[in-house]
């Protein structure tokens, strides 16, 4: 009897260690590993066998562009870390860190300032609840504005199997959020022109980008997404997208927001120097403008199709957009 007793208290003093070991192995980690954040927007120092993995994507869907998240994931054991970035095409001002705390405030969240120097200011928000019932679960999330006044975000998840060590994943986090070092690429912002290639010819499209847009370019087998991106304020809330689909197997966009193409009010404008009738819809319960169409372009190339699909919550922003559409041409 008095040996059992003893084994099963030499078990539990095993066991107990065993998990203190795991736990100071966690948030101890040697951090060693530089890994590049949307394309050397940023770099930050991750444990040994962190890695880059994006995520994954259907046979239908264009894979995930670099310059707007990166994933990182380490793996111990069952538990799980992802460290989750994302182009945020917002802009701050001296005000940011008020904002942000403001409205983190209202979510739960425990919110500082982690640095401030070298152009960069990065301010994490730590939740001060957590529902363990979900298969990412938040433990840390950073803001961070780099030398061209734009922000990106990056969020740290943890799996179920590593909740019961959260403090230590909140602690491996925040001294992850701390080796932030600014990278190389940076965001243009000018008024300026650029060219996309139409992917699969040897013809561009010639853009002529306002102040704070940018273009981002998706491509898959036989298809090509354009979208473009308007950087506008952190508070502001004003919904913009503006993409431009080329290949043979296009979608309208209306009957994914189940919109009946009788409503639509049709209004003429143009494309390439050419006539066309725009598809434009106004749905008051979903808040949206939508304007779109596809346009046959076997002048670009046989049996090609360019769809383009503008949405907003604002009609002027629609105008924006329609100014920016019409005014493409083509290098041949």
């Amino acid at each position: 009897m008095f040996l059992n007793k003893y084994i099963v208290l030499l078990c539990l003093a095993i066991f107990c260690k065993f998990q203190n070991t795991i736990g100071q192995s966690i948030s101890d980690l040697k951090l060693d590993n530089k890994q590049s954040i949307l394309n050397n927007r940023a770099f930050f120092l991750f444990p040994a066998t962190a890695k880059n993995t994006a995520r994954s994507t259907d046979i239908m869907s264009t894979d995930h562009n670099i310059n707007q998240e990166t994933r990182i994931v380490l793996d111990t054991g069952k538990m799980r870390i992802v460290f989750f970035a994302q182009e945020d095409y917002k802009l701050g001002d001296k005000d940011l860190y008020q904002e942000i705390l403001k409205e983190k405030n209202k979510l739960g969240f425990r919110t500082k300032i982690l640095k401030d120097y070298d152009s960069i200011i990065s301010i994490l928000s730590t939740p001060t609840t957590f529902d363990s019932t979900r298969q990412a679960i938040l433990v840390n999330s950073l803001v961070v504005k780099i030398q061209d006044n734009s922000i990106f975000k990056i969020n740290a998840y943890i799996n179920p199997e590593a909740f019961k060590l959260k403090d230590e994943y909140i602690k491996l986090s925040e001294a992850v959020f701390r080796t932030l070092t600014k990278g190389s690429r940076i965001n243009d912002l000018s008024p300026r022109e650029e060219k996309i290639n139409i992917f699969g010819t040897k013809k561009d499209f010639v853009i002529s980008l306002p102040q704070n847009y940018c273009v981002t370019v998706d491509k898959k087998y036989d298809f090509q997404v354009i979208h473009f991106h308007k950087f506008t304020n952190y508070m502001d809330t004003d919904r913009i997208s503006l993409t431009i689909y080329t290949g043979n197997h296009p979608s309208y966009f209306y009957h994914e927001y189940e919109l009946d193409e009788k409503s639509a009010k049709k209004v003429s404008g143009k494309f390439l120097e050419k006539k066309i009738e725009w598809l434009t819809f106004r749905d008051a319960e979903k808040d949206m403008f939508l304007k779109e169409q596809m346009m046959p372009s076997d002048d670009i190339e046989k049996d090609l199709i360019v769809h383009i699909a503008m949405i907003s919550d604002v009609g002027s922003l629609i105008d924006e957009l329609t100014k920016i559409v019409e005014g493409i041409k083509i290098k041949r």
